[in-house]
């Protein structure tokens, strides 16, 4: 029985995990202990493969490895620096990857500069007119594409979107749902929409917090509990 492309990548790595971090040492990039090496699989246009197809579905002749340091464990209330969030990668440089652009978290967030970048995006699809929700493939793969993404000059793939969606997802910075789909009702549609009850999402978005906030209106005369315990006596 051939093995699966999650097993490929997984082995992959362990074998490439120590030889690569001495080479990236001797070029004078340290990589923290707490750091492990992530492989993806990806086909020609750079969609990653189905971890649960066959190692058949690959091949080095048509198909991309993606190699990238991931943290064991990752803390959303700790800021993440471009090195070592499991985002678009480090990047790290002479391997084809470059290091993003300098950016400053919008607002002294936690929120990575790409992961702001992202925020910003949804933000600008779910304002188009005539859309009830977005839908997060087509937010993933047709929309995000086309986005300007300030904070890194690197040309980002299907999996770096992925990362990205992830670890906002991850901290509640986007939430998930589900609708109808009207064409196949076996299928919901999965949704993503911005959390702005966020401190961190209004930041990005640079709207104050004083906005959406819960504002009690009084109301003359005694109160709402007293009338019901009367009328109940």
């Amino acid at each position: 029985m051939k093995a699966k492309i999650e097993q490929i990548e997984s082995d992959f790595a362990k074998k490439l995990d120590n030889p690569l971090k001495s080479t990236l040492q001797e070029l004078q990039y340290a990589v923290p202990q707490n750091y492990q090496l992530h492989v993806s699989f990806l086909d020609a246009n750079g969609r990653k493969k189905r971890s649960n197809a066959s190692s058949d579905n690959w091949s080095p002749e048509s198909g991309r490895i993606e190699i990238r340091f991931e943290p064991k464990s990752i803390d959303s209330k700790t800021n993440i620096s471009s090195a070592s969030s499991g985002l678009p990668s480090s990047m790290l440089t002479n391997g084809g990857i470059e290091k993003t652009t300098n950016h400053v978290p919008a607002a002294n967030t936690s929120v990575h500069p790409m992961e702001a970048d992202l925020l910003r995006a949804l933000d600008r699809a779910e304002s188009t007119p005539g859309w009830s929700f977005v839908s997060l493939k087509k937010f993933r793969d047709e929309i995000l594409p086309t986005e300007p993404i300030p904070s890194t000059s690197a040309k980002l793939t299907d999996v770096h979107w992925q990362e990205l969606i992830r670890s906002s997802i991850e901290k509640r910075l986007i939430l998930v749902g589900k609708v109808a789909n009207p064409k196949s009702p076996q299928f919901p549609v999965t949704t993503i929409r911005l959390n702005r009850l966020m401190p961190e999402v209004q930041a990005v978005l640079g709207r104050g917090k004083s906005d959406l906030d819960f504002h009690p209106i009084h109301i003359k005369g005694e109160p709402l509990s007293t009338t019901i315990l009367r009328e109940r006596r």
